[in-house]
């Protein structure tokens, strides 16, 4: 069942004149579903149906096909987690949306340090609690318009119960293992929200350079640390150098050569 919270009915502006939004962006609207293939899909298929001006914030209680980075599998199971995307329109000038997962990320650390966790990003864009994932972000894009929509979906653990996290095949825990304690998502997720539009907002008009060293501070991954990483063609054993402002990461190889990063990801890390 698709419920609309709240919206906004003014047109969206189909010329974006200036790089730089000047007008704050606000969370103009709110669906929830129940059960849902995905949020993320669902907000790719439904342009149409985003708010015409501001954020539209697309939440559900269960997912039947959740989906992460490389296609993988995200378990949803009903009424225990967070699992939201928003979606919103930028200028297709911009040349910094890639930042954009990094600060979804920023935001739910912020929020979890709000509960009292002390939870680390690891790059690009992972959650970790503990050295194991209790949040993950998946950034998707569409062009209409001569615009570029922005598709933002977080999946956060708040109540995962032990034996279900088990079924994932990588590190994951939920604030409810980590605390002993049940967390409500809804409260969280009002947290998050809020947290994430104020950042936005500032994003929108400096860019990522101000969150940078914000992001830094919460890495996963200090300097000279060993670690695994797989470029999207092989696995490499290397020694973690630095994390870049424009968002790549500097590793140095086995043959004592600096090497920089766009993509990949880190593995047992």
């Amino acid at each position: 069942m698709k419920k609309e919270l709240y919206h906004n009915k003014k047109t969206r502006n189909k010329q974006v004149k200036n790089q730089v939004m000047r007008d704050p962006l606000a969370l103009t609207k709110h669906v929830h579903f129940e059960t849902i293939d995905s949020t993320n899909t669902w907000a790719k298929t439904h342009v149409d149906q985003w708010a015409a001006e501001g954020v539209t914030l697309v939440t559900a209680s269960q997912q039947t096909a959740g989906r992460g980075r490389f296609k993988r599998t995200w378990i949803s199971p009903p009424h225990v987690n967070i699992y939201a995307t928003f979606c919103w329109w930028i200028s297709l000038q911009r040349t910094d949306s890639g930042h954009i997962p990094q600060l979804l990320a920023l935001a739910a650390a912020h929020t979890l340090e709000k509960k009292g966790f002390t939870p680390k990003i690891k790059w690009p864009n992972d959650v970790l609690l503990n050295n194991k994932k209790v949040g993950g972000i998946l950034c998707e894009t569409t062009v209409e318009n001569s615009q570029c929509g922005i598709i933002c979906g977080i999946g956060l653990n708040i109540n995962m119960p032990q034996n279900i996290l088990e079924q994932i095949d990588r590190p994951a825990t939920s604030l409810l293992v980590e605390s002993g304690s049940c967390f409500d998502p809804f409260e969280i997720l009002e947290s998050l929200k809020n947290q994430f539009i104020e950042m936005l907002n500032q994003f929108m008009t400096t860019s990522f350079t101000p969150f940078f060293p914000l992001f830094q501070m919460r890495s996963a991954l200090q300097k000279g640390q060993k670690v695994c990483f797989h470029d999207n063609q092989q696995l490499i054993e290397a020694h973690f150098e630095s994390l870049h402002p424009q968002g790549a990461i500097e590793l140095r190889l086995s043959n004592g050569h600096s090497k920089i990063f766009y993509a990949g990801e880190f593995v047992n890390n």
